[in-house]
């Protein structure tokens, strides 16, 4: 989406300068027609600028391009193989976690648990938040209400942080209603379901976390800063989604 907005912005950018036209005279008027010619179109883009949009641009997308290649490769490994990715494992502990507590009637252990872990949803989702009040002021204050282009830069990184806040939130939220679920609710796969979303909510909150690391480089420090992140960021990745030995 926002190598798209990128490729938008550098047409708009192009087709926005000032246009050449000819002037003729009749009497005291003068009539200027727009020359829609190719040539003409040309030579409204000027020189220097086509080279920088396309030096903003080829890096930011091909970094962008690298993340979500890596994702979508995750997702197919983990349809075909549900114990090959670090995710689906954990998935699947959280739900053997769940029959075990129910089988066992241990509600104590499961309420110690579940505690820990929504205290730790909850400090990750207001440490984020934090990070990105103080990012966000040091952003605007710097070159954010400048063109577009930085506005654009900013809004991947607030969009990117917000989403990783929201998603630990959920997380805690999904625990806590298995907290109270757990001895009211005998059926198998309610409270199993449950503790598998706040799983893939865990995990999508981190996630989007590191990558809002990369959008934070690529607004403060540029595009080639930015690929070479995302290209370290894929890296990275690999090693942690490889399942527990």
């Amino acid at each position: 989406m926002i190598f798209g907005l990128l490729l938008l912005f550098s047409v708009t950018e192009a087709f926005h300068s000032p246009m050449i036209c000819k002037q003729q005279k009749e009497g005291r008027r003068n009539q200027c027609r727009l020359q829609m010619s190719p040539q003409n179109i040309i030579q409204t883009i000027p020189v220097q600028m086509l080279p920088k949009n396309i030096i903003q641009t080829i890096p930011v997308g091909a970094g962008i391009f690298a993340l979500v290649k890596y994702h979508t490769n995750l997702q197919k490994k983990e349809e075909a193989d549900s114990s090959s990715t670090w995710r689906s494992v954990q998935a699947k502990t959280r739900v053997q976690w769940s029959q075990f507590v129910r089988e066992t009637e241990g509600w104590l252990y499961a309420i110690q648990t579940l505690r820990n872990a929504i205290t730790a949803n909850t400090f990750l989702a207001t440490t984020v938040l934090s990070l990105l009040t103080v990012v966000s002021g040091k952003l605007w204050t710097t070159n954010v209400r400048g063109t577009p282009y930085a506005q654009l830069q900013f809004a991947a990184v607030a969009l990117t942080m917000l989403r990783s806040a929201y998603e630990f939130l959920q997380s805690a939220r999904l625990m806590t209603h298995a907290g109270f679920m757990f001895p009211v609710e005998p059926e198998e796969g309610k409270v199993d379901n449950i503790m598998r979303r706040s799983s893939l909510s865990q995990w999508l909150g981190l996630r989007w976390l590191y990558i809002g690391g990369s959008m934070l480089v690529w607004a403060g420090l540029g595009e080639f800063p930015f690929l070479i992140t995302s290209l370290l960021m894929v890296r990275f990745f690999n090693k942690i989604d490889r399942p527990p030995a």
